[in-house]
């Protein structure tokens, strides 16, 4: 499938879900809710998004010294604000670790197979983040949907999710599974499956970065729940804390899957169902959803600009050497054959 035609099973299914989700509210009700929004507070979460955006630098440079990329981190900064700012308004949810892949590659003269792989690492861990926040949350805070207890949900993706690094980076799987890439000529997966597992044996060398690339990414994630639960004060809706922390967990996972364009539509049906738990009506839940989008918009911006001044800056020549990384990789891969 193209990815014209994969681009417009996306907009279809985004589309669909925002009429839907339209359909159910009073739009009257809703334009009401969303006027009487406290700018103060959507400013001051839109703050909170851009220290997150910081903090998301500072993990990205400890998981990437241990692919022996060295970089100051204010030009790291720079080039994760422009990430995050690309992932907002690219189709996809992570376009944006593709820009900060190639610039910092430029910049570092690095391969796009290392830096790459560091943003896939750096992804993981935030996966982590929201698995452990929103586990902790739900097993303090007894909500169901359905009749399904969210605690539950959440004790069967962590299991999916150590079940899978388990059976991608074990040893025996690792060499079944780059046998059959080898076979199926699918040399440029198995290239970058070795450098992520390359890169999982460091960080399991170095604890200290794996404790604070983990720590780091929980704080990141509490920020996100916090933004929403600062959006949905700023219209009035005073719901606990937890709650929000066993929800917008649920809520950022499910819009990793990549059916919608950057989640739309379906983020605003997960907030409808689940919000619907405590008593809380479409016209807020979905008005909660809206504004924290709007907050991310605002703390995006700066990247537009570094984005121009970045672009402006950075040499034409393009880096085409090997970098030590990839070296060792092929190596390892060579051994495991053998």
């Amino acid at each position: 499938m193209s990815n014209r035609s994969r681009f417009a099973i996306r907009l279809a299914v985004t589309l669909g879900l925002l009429g839907l989700v339209f359909y159910r509210i009073d739009a009257g009700e809703f334009v009401k809710v969303v006027a009487s929004a406290s700018i103060v507070l959507l400013l001051g979460a839109a703050l909170i998004q851009t220290g997150s955006i910081f903090l998301s630098a500072l993990r990205w440079r400890v998981i990437l010294k241990n692919f022996d990329v060295q970089i100051d981190y204010d030009p790291l900064a720079r080039i994760t604000f422009i990430g995050f700012f690309f992932n907002l308004f690219l189709p996809s949810g992570i376009g944006g670790d593709f820009f900060r892949a190639y610039y910092l590659g430029q910049r570092v003269g690095r391969g796009m197979s290392t830096t790459l792989t560091t943003t896939v690492l750096e992804r993981s861990a935030g996966l982590c983040a929201l698995l452990i926040i929103g586990l902790a949350a739900s097993a303090i805070t007894p909500l169901e949907v359905g009749g399904v207890r969210l605690l539950l949900v959440f004790l069967i993706v962590l299991s999916l999710f150590i079940l899978g690094n388990v059976l991608l980076f074990h040893p025996w799987t690792h060499r079944l599974l780059t046998r059959l890439f080898s076979r199926w000529k699918r040399e440029g997966l198995e290239e970058k499956m070795d450098l992520v597992a390359q890169g999982l044996r460091q960080l399991r060398r170095n604890p200290a970065a794996v404790l604070q690339s983990v720590a780091v990414s929980i704080v990141v994630q509490f920020f996100a729940v916090v933004i929403a639960w600062v959006a949905a004060h700023s219209i009035g809706l005073q719901a606990p804390l937890p709650v929000f922390l066993t929800f917008i967990p649920l809520i950022n996972l499910t819009i990793m899957i990549p059916i919608t364009i950057n989640g739309l539509g379906l983020r605003e049906s997960l907030y409808a169902l689940l919000f619907q738990q405590i008593g809380v009506a479409n016209e807020m839940s979905v008005s909660i959803s809206l504004l924290t989008f709007g907050v991310f918009l605002m703390a995006g911006l700066p990247g537009a600009v570094l984005y121009h001044l970045y672009k402006r800056d950075m040499p034409t020549e393009e880096w085409t050497g090997t970098a030590p990384m990839e070296s060792k990789a092929s190596e390892s891969r060579q051994e495991m054959r053998e």
